[in-house]
């Protein structure tokens, strides 16, 4: 539901190819970054991918991806 929320949001975007990005960014959000509300743990984790991101996430993987 948390997406499907955020998509509604995306109807007034000017350009098409910044839907995608955003949404990719959601979806990063949702199982990397926040707990879930039911099991308290990020999904990730529940699948068997542990990351030690430590306490800023997003900065993590962000520092994760450039070093490919």
């Amino acid at each position: 539901m948390k997406i499907k929320d955020r998509v509604d949001d995306f109807r007034g975007l000017k350009a098409l190819w910044s839907a995608p990005i955003l949404m990719a960014g959601i979806v990063l959000q949702h199982n990397y970054i926040e707990a879930h509300t039911t099991t308290g743990v990020v999904p990730c984790e529940l699948a068997g991918i542990k990351n030690d991101l430590g306490q800023n996430r997003w900065l993590r993987l962000i520092k994760m991806a450039n070093q490919n």
